[in-house]
């Protein structure tokens, strides 16, 4: 159960953590962005002859820090156009708002938004589309693969990265790190064993089934820490592993609580010390992101637009978060521990 933690606190973080893990393109469920406070939205002024760049994105705290860092580098050269995106949002509101501007570019935030832009192209086969740029949402890279004229900057900081982090913050050793995964995600997986054998990081993956249940994750999860004897356990931004607050509680929470290993998690809602679960995040700074969608732009544009071929970039700068009081609890303080911390939490 919560642990003398109240049943609202658990849904507030878990809200926010699912607006990240929506890492199906294709479910065409609302990610949870609705339940965050929104944000008000204000676009420049727009200015005759200037090309316009439309934004489609939910309007909660963490996509307008992206969107205002964007807007800011950009709005001298393209007419901004913000589409919010809600729960009821349909496809055809988000093809209606598009082809009433008639953009050079749409900027697409979040999974949901880009599986209703997905849906739009998939109603009109031999309609020329405009060039999408995906930010702020889970596994870009195969969303991409599903989309005409797409590419993007991804959301997950790559597993080695928070390896490697965790070592220069504890001092409990992190030479194995466990991971729990789903078929659909076997190749990313191997692609981040390869990774962190580089760093002298050895990745033990256990796969899962499709629709596994929290007794079946609490199995896999137990067997990395008792027999397979990691060090360490790296949660995937996959919304399955996370479906509500009672499997979060009753797979991850109860398993970690017995294993007593760090867990590194992809969003920062999940390190909290006053309902303590993650130990460590590394993510995206969000405005760093949007200067970099901005350059992406910019070079997309100085390319006539020629999207087809342009890899998913990694995002450029990552902050982390780190859950000092769970840390010093137990796995040990490295003495220089903080120089690497960007957001110490106790």
């Amino acid at each position: 159960m919560i642990g003398g933690k109240s049943m609202n606190r658990q849904w507030a973080w878990l809200s926010s953590l699912v607006l990240f893990l929506a890492g199906c393109a294709t479910t065409g469920r609302e990610s949870g962005a609705s339940l965050e406070a929104a944000s008000p939205i204000t676009d420049p002024p727009a200015r005759d002859g200037a090309p316009t760049l439309f934004i489609a994105m939910p309007s909660s705290p963490n996509f307008v820090e992206v969107r205002k860092s964007l807007v800011a580098e950009v709005q001298k050269n393209f007419n901004i156009h913000t589409f919010a995106v809600g729960p009821e949002t349909t496809a055809a509101e988000l093809s209606s708002a598009i082809q009433a501007v008639s953009p050079v570019c749409v900027v697409l935030m979040n999974n949901v938004t880009m599986n209703l832009y997905r849906q739009y192209q998939m109603a009109s086969p031999s309609a020329t589309m405009p060039p999408a740029v995906l930010l702020m949402a889970s596994f870009i890279e195969e969303v991409q693969a599903k989309l005409r004229r797409a590419t993007g900057i991804a959301y997950e900081v790559p597993g080695v990265t928070a390896f490697v982090q965790l070592r220069t913050v504890i001092s409990a050793r992190v030479n194995r790190v466990g991971v729990v995964y789903r078929p659909a995600f076997r190749q990313l997986v191997d692609r981040q064993k390869a990774l962190a054998a580089k760093e002298h990081v050895e990745l033990v993956p256990v796969s899962v089934p499709n629709d596994v249940t929290a007794e079946g994750l609490r199995t896999a999860l137990h067997n990395l820490a008792k027999r397979k004897k990691v060090d360490a356990v790296w949660m995937l931004n996959d919304n399955a592993l996370v479906r509500n607050a009672e499997f979060v509680n009753d797979a991850w929470r109860t398993e970690m609580n017995d294993a007593r290993l760090p867990l590194i998690v992809g969003v920062p809602n999940l390190v909290d010390p006053n309902s303590p679960l993650g130990t460590l995040a590394v993510v995206p700074d969000h405005e760093a992101l949007g200067l970099q969608a901005a350059n992406l732009l910019f070079d997309l544009s100085d390319n006539n637009w020629q999207v087809e071929g342009h890899p998913v970039e990694l995002p450029l700068s990552v902050k982390t978060v780190v859950d000092l009081k769970l840390v010093r609890a137990n796995f040990g303080l490295r003495p220089d521990a903080l120089k690497h911390i960007d957001r110490a939490l106790e």
